[in-house]
């Protein structure tokens, strides 16, 4: 082994730490999907296996027993997207009592967005049977802000992939899912700022919630995954891992 070689082995193990430690990543989801180890799969599939452009996400939904199904739910887990904290189990209703200085917490009838109107970022309302006035006013007023135009919030949620994986992950987002569109600050999270200007408000409809029932969306083929890099490739501003160059004659005796 030669020094190139253990500078690029060395490489890997910096950029798998990296994938452990880091926070971001979410827990594994409802069917077993873990974004955290897909990661880690691959880094060690591109780096120390080597294994061939069109081959990478096959050979790492092998390793890790991934379907085509699970593969791109986790994929669809990473699209880059603004998503609100989590509210709690037991949340409810949000009108305030002026005299108990507290908020009602009846359980709720009703619930409906509402909008920041200087970053764009919301939270659900919630609304008991006892306070339909205030929940009327309070979707009368999200309405107006709609119509005057509302910011888009930065994305919070996803972009991993890109971060570690210099592959043409926008394709894949869009495979995933046909509704998804890049946002204006990139794909790759790490190229987020954590404060930034929102693009200048732009009228945006009121958006409808859709529920489906025995509606199943078609999910495309693992074959479809795209493991090659995207173009242009300054896109891609982190480190990533460089193919290793060859081993000649003298560093296979080096080697050996």
């Amino acid at each position: 082994m030669n020094g190139e070689d253990l500078r690029y082995l060395l490489k890997v193990r910096e950029d798998i730490s990296r994938a452990m430690n880091d926070t971001r990543f979410p827990n594994p989801n409802r069917w077993g999907g873990d974004l955290r180890m897909f990661v880690v799969t691959a880094i060690w599939v591109l780096g120390v296996e080597r294994a061939p452009r069109g081959a990478r996400i096959k050979r790492t939904c092998e390793v890790m027993g991934l379907d085509n199904f699970r593969f791109w739910e986790l994929i669809r887990s990473d699209l880059p997207r603004y998503e609100p904290d989590p509210e709690p189990y037991d949340a409810g209703c949000v009108a305030e009592l002026p005299r108990a200085k507290r908020l009602c917490g009846r359980s709720p009838m009703v619930g409906f967005q509402v909008t920041n109107p200087v970053d764009g970022t919301w939270q659900m309302a919630r609304f008991c049977s006892r306070h339909r006035q205030e929940a009327d006013a309070a979707n009368a007023a999200e309405k107006r802000r709609r119509d005057a135009g509302l910011p888009v919030p930065l994305p919070n949620r996803g972009g991993l992939l890109p971060c570690y994986l210099p592959w043409d992950w926008e394709k894949n987002y869009r495979k995933a899912d046909g509704s998804w569109a890049p946002p204006k600050v990139g794909i790759r999270a790490d190229d987020w700022p954590v404060l930034a200007r929102v693009e200048a408000a732009r009228p945006v409809p009121p958006v409808l919630s859709v529920v489906l029932g025995g509606l199943e969306l078609p999910t495309p083929s693992l074959e479809e995954a795209d493991d090659a890099v995207p173009a242009p490739l300054h896109l891609i501003s982190a480190p990533v891992l460089d193919t290793p160059p060859a081993l000649t004659r003298q560093s296979r005796k080096d080697h050996q």
